[in-house]
């Protein structure tokens, strides 16, 4: 398993009149080959929570492994944890600096000591990898790109890494709805092709429904529950209460099914909700056809 927690605490500004426990004995584990989303209301922990997962925020009290790293021991071997756990943080174009984008994406890989013919293969894979033309692009500053573009070369920064892990941070905001639809299939995409374990943070729940296999739930610094989203979506009132709302499929299915309708799976997306209330109105169970 790539990444288990167990009763994670941390409390920023500790013994000031400021302090805040932005981490309550959160305890959760991220599967391998997984794409988990994590969602809370603002000031939940979630930026916390995964700023400690490549030890951007070092543990103060609990546990935390990455594969064989103990993040929790006094000393980790940062360069080999952040080369298996890639950050994206969100606006990740804001980062960009170099005068070209080929010298950008190299940050990383020649930060990790790589030597120079390896660097330059990673590069190139990269930029292939977030949809960019290597040859067209390789030699232009990063700052004349357009912003769909600024943000693939950011993440190829972080991709020319290889983390087996990848972090992203609100990766849509911002963005049209073209854009993020963009920025999600290359999310798979990259799942699929380079890093299998995708964390995604989303204020976004029609997004989190369409690709998240598990949503964690935070409240108050930990974790209030962890499910599918078929199965989480059903909670409006709790997620209500918690300032969250759910998918508009979501909704739909549940002022029906409190409308006496039985169409007893809950849809994730527009397009399996209509498929199953055709089939609901048309007489049959609701029930989605694969």
């Amino acid at each position: 398993m790539p990444i288990v927690i167990k009763d994670l605490t941390y409390t920023y500004m500790r013994k000031t009149p400021y302090e805040k426990k932005a981490l309550d004995r959160l305890t959760l584990t991220v599967n391998d080959g997984e794409f988990l989303c994590i969602i809370g209301a603002t000031g939940s922990g979630k930026s916390t929570l995964i700023q400690h997962m490549n030890a951007l925020i070092r543990v103060e009290s609990g546990e935390m492994t990455v594969d064989d790293m103990v993040l929790h021991a006094k000393r980790v071997d940062l360069r080999r944890l952040r080369g298996k756990v890639g950050m994206v943080f969100q606006y990740p174009e804001y980062q960009l600096f170099e005068e070209t984008v080929a010298k950008d994406v190299a940050f990383g890989p020649k930060n990790m000591g790589l030597p120079q013919e390896e660097i330059a293969v990673r590069v190139r894979e990269a930029i292939r990898l977030c949809g960019l033309d290597y040859d067209e692009i390789k030699d232009r500053s990063p700052f004349e790109l357009s912003g769909g573009q600024k943000r693939r070369a950011a993440i190829a920064g972080v991709v020319a890494m290889r983390p087996e892990i990848l972090i992203l941070d609100e990766p849509t905001a911002g963005l049209d709805p073209e854009g993020r639809r963009d920025i999600l299939e290359l999310a798979r995409s990259l799942q699929r092709e380079a890093s299998p374990t995708v964390i995604m943070v989303s204020h976004n729940m029609d997004e989190v429904a369409r690709h998240a296999d598990r949503v964690a739930v935070l409240a108050d610094g930990g974790i209030k529950t962890v499910l599918p989203p078929r199965e989480l979506f059903k909670q409006e009132a709790m997620l209500e209460e918690l300032g969250l709302g759910v998918p508009v499929s979501a909704k739909l299915w549940n002022l029906l099914k409190a409308a006496g309708a039985e169409m007893p799976l809950l849809p994730l997306v527009p397009e399996e909700f209509a498929a199953m209330f055709a089939d609901y109105a048309g007489g049959g169970k609701g029930e989605r056809r694969e």
